[in-house]
This record gives structure tokens, C-alpha cells and sequence, in this order.
């Protein structure tokens, strides 16, 4: 596989990536409208890559490389599946009846969400459509859903308008999925815009856990959303390579690997 921090790409080229890899081909008209740019500049994004073998040129679009393997949403929800509902069930566990809790886009939020459905009493903010329809099972929560655009790929709303109904509240917990955790304990993402928003619930979120099984240790992800030393606890399911480990015990954070603290 190629390094892709070797090539020293953009943001928007890593967005292309991204968007390809989730959708195995698209259109050059599909990023033009995606990532708000001139066809001109995605076609020599395009030219680049592929000169690279990151992805593969067509005509009129572009896609993974043969053999590549594409991750739509649907496959990245049974990736790791068992290993997302132990941490689920996990973060489920830390959190006490009657809390107030903002819940992340990504895979690993929707086990969280299923994990939740015995609480009493919750208060739960999410911009994730499919955390908010498991969470709607259990009459007795407050759901509280942001306005903005529905983005179909992956069930999350986003846009201004979110944050600014993000701004009007605050919450006792936080959750949050990530695209990578580095040795060096960056927490990371693979769109500005996701990174940008989880950035900001952090903010309003009074104790923040992290959600990652260990396809995220040293990902290729490189947006930054914040450093594991603001993290209250990190939820995982197997134990971390040495320097990540390293990283996570030296900013105090708690560690759980499965359902048990480390």
C-alpha cells in the first residue's frame, strides 16, 4: 500500500480520496459539486493521483485502483463489527441514567447507540440520523437532532446551522468516532468539515470519551480534531501499540480495552 503522508498531499486531495474510496467511482461533476471547486482543479487532483497510483483515471471520473477495496458506509458498518459493539457496550456502561450526551457521526456511534437503549432518562444531542432512530426505540429519552444537510452516504447533518444549534447547549458527556490515533496521540479525520464540527462539540462536552478499534491506530487520516490529552477516556478493543500506548498513559488519559480499564 502506499504511504500516502509521503506524497505530501492536500486537504482536498485527501477529501477525493476519501470520497472515492466510500463509493468506489465517481464522477469528476460529483466532486466538482462535493468539494465546491472548478472541474479544471479536480481533473488535475485527478491527473496527480492517478500519476501517483492512489486511484485509477476514467473518463469523466475517477475510482479505486483493481483490487482496491471500496468502503461504502453499509461495509464500513460491518467492518470490525464485533469489535464496535464491545466498545459500544463499553462507553454504554460509563454513562449513568439521566445524563445529558452529544453522540458523534461514524460506525462505531450506532453500537453506542444500541448499548444506551437500557438508560433511563437521556438527553441525547446527535447529528447522526441512525443513531437518532435507535435511540428513538426507548421512549423515555429527549432526542435532540441539529438542523442542516442530510448527507445520504453516511446518514450524518451537517452545515452551519448545526453548530450553531450545538452552540446553545451544553452536555455532561461527549462521544466521538475518529478516522486515526498517531503515535504521538493526535486524534485525526479524514474531512476538515467532520474534523471542524467534532472540534467544536468537544467544546460543549464536559467529559469526552473516544471510540476507536484498532483499524484506527496510525490511520491515514491527517485532519486534526484534537490531542488524546483532552480526552477524558479512550475506548478500544485491543491494546494499542507501544508509542500510541506511551502516548495515552503520559496525558493520564483512562484506557479501556474492551470493557475493562486498563
Amino acid at each position: 500500500m502506499i504511504n500516502l503522508k509521503s506524497l505530501n498531499l492536500n486537504t482536498r486531495q485527501y477529501q477525493i480520496i476519501d470520497f472515492v474510496r466510500e463509493h468506489g467511482y465517481t464522477s469528476i461533476e460529483m466532486l466538482v459539486k462535493q468539494l465546491q471547486v472548478s472541474s479544471q482543479t479536480v481533473r488535475r487532483d485527478i491527473i496527480y493521483l492517478d500519476d501517483k497510483s492512489v486511484l485509477k483515471r476514467h473518463h469523466g471520473g475517477v475510482g479505486v485502483l483493481p483490487g482496491t477495496k471500496s468502503l461504502s458506509y453499509s461495509s464500513r458498518e460491518i467492518e470490525n463489527v464485533g469489535a464496535k459493539n464491545r466498545i459500544g457496550a463499553a462507553i454504554a456502561s460509563q454513562i449513568p441514567d439521566g445524563a445529558s450526551i452529544f453522540i458523534d457521526i461514524g460506525t462505531t456511534m450506532e453500537p453506542v447507540a444500541e448499548g444506551l437503549l437500557d438508560h433511563k432518562e437521556l438527553t441525547i444531542i446527535t447529528n447522526h440520523i441512525g443513531v437518532a432512530l435507535i435511540l428513538s426505540n426507548n421512549e423515555d429519552f429527549t432526542i435532540l437532532i441539529p438542523g442542516g444537510q442530510l448527507r445520504s452516504r453516511d446518514k450524518a447533518i451537517t452545515g452551519e446551522s448545526s453548530k450553531e444549534f450545538l452552540s446553545k447547549n451544553r452536555v455532561a458527556f461527549g462521544v466521538f468516532g475518529i478516522g486515526s490515533i498517531a503515535n504521538d496521540g493526535q486524534l485525526l479525520d479524514y474531512d476538515y468539515r467532520d474534523a471542524q464540527f467534532s472540534r467544536y462539540a468537544m467544546e460543549v462536552s464536559r467529559t469526552k470519551f473516544v471510540a476507536a478499534d484498532h483499524s484506527k491506530f496510525n490511520a491515514e487520516a491527517m485532519m486534526p480534531i484534537a490531542h488524546i490529552s483532552e480526552i477524558d477516556s479512550f475506548f478500544t478493543d485491543e491494546m494499542p501499540p507501544e508509542l500510541i500506548l506511551n502516548s495515552i498513559k503520559k496525558d493520564s488519559t483512562d484506557l479501556f480495552v474492551g470493557s475493562q480499564k486498563v
